[in-house]
């Protein structure tokens, strides 16, 4: 095993450099580009296709599009393979794709706040996803880079454990409904150690679904694209056109939105913001 997996296995997380990934970034922009230029004009609940998400303070402006390998031939015959294979040398484990999306964070473009993952993928029969992060623009500080939580102080009491191929790792309290919705529970995150994964274009961030993690707002004058790719093992089954069935027909559903500048219905409803740990 190498130095990178083993950082994979012991951390949940590893930063790849373009000149390990070798990706054709011109073909991925093209594709991007196809499926996208018409994405404000789509409507997320009429028919089964990419799904549109804006932000919630400005109905103009792109939050999300998802639906990539679903609406694009080279992203599902040639790039989630390929990023497939990256997580299984990384896990051990076969995948499958679970969910894709293109985060785009505008200029003033909101934060993302500290959540795990697992919180909105919890409603699907699966225990434990990865997710590959393909960096379309460099991503630092003033433009909202990833960051990674690396310490945290938890006892047994905080949260239930799960069995995953790291081993157990720990559900943490997170609120419910209401605007913060997702985010997880204050007095853990005020102890958090973050990590900011600067990256340039062509880089990938392999990070599974039980790392805490968040990004700022955009305070520069330029967008900050990320590719998500999520997967989940192979064994669990194949849940990718089940979970966008269900995102078609809810689009607000709140499991979609989790720590998200978007707008969806809890954050219209005066739901408690009471931290609780997931049953699952």
């Amino acid at each position: 095993m190498n130095i990178s997996c083993n950082h994979f296995q012991q951390k949940g997380f590893v930063h790849l450099e373009k000149s390990l990934t070798s990706l054709n970034l011109s073909r991925i922009e093209s594709a991007l580009t196809e499926i996208s230029q018409h994405a404000l004009s789509t409507q997320t609940d009429s028919a089964p296709g990419l799904v549109v998400v804006t932000e919630a303070g400005n109905a103009e402006q792109l939050c999300r599009i998802e639906y990539l390998a679903g609406c694009s031939p080279y992203f599902a015959q040639e790039l989630v393979p390929c990023l497939a294979q990256l997580i299984e040398q990384h896990l051990g484990h076969p995948v499958n794709l679970f969910k894709d999306k293109c985060n785009f964070k505008h200029p003033g473009g909101g934060a993302f706040t500290p959540h795990q993952d697992i919180t909105a993928y919890r409603h699907f029969a699966s225990n434990y996803q990865v997710t590959a992060a393909v960096l379309l623009d460099a991503a630092v500080e003033e433009n909202g880079a990833l960051e990674i939580a690396t310490h945290w102080n938890l006892t047994p009491k905080d949260a239930p454990l799960v069995e995953t191929p790291r081993g157990l790792l720990p559900l943490l309290p997170s609120y419910q409904g209401g605007p913060r919705n997702g985010d997880i529970d204050d007095s853990l995150c005020a102890d958090m150690r973050w990590q900011r994964i600067d990256a340039a274009p062509g880089d990938i961030i392999l990070f599974d679904s039980y790392i805490p993690h968040r990004s700022s707002e955009n305070r520069s004058s330029s967008t900050r694209r990320i590719l998500f790719f999520t997967f989940n093992l192979a064994s669990e089954g194949d849940f990718y056109h089940s979970y966008y069935r269900s995102k078609w027909a809810t689009p607000d559903n709140p499991i979609f939105h989790v720590s998200t500048p978007t707008l969806h219905s809890s954050r219209q409803t005066n739901a408690s913001t009471v931290p609780n740990s997931v049953e699952r």
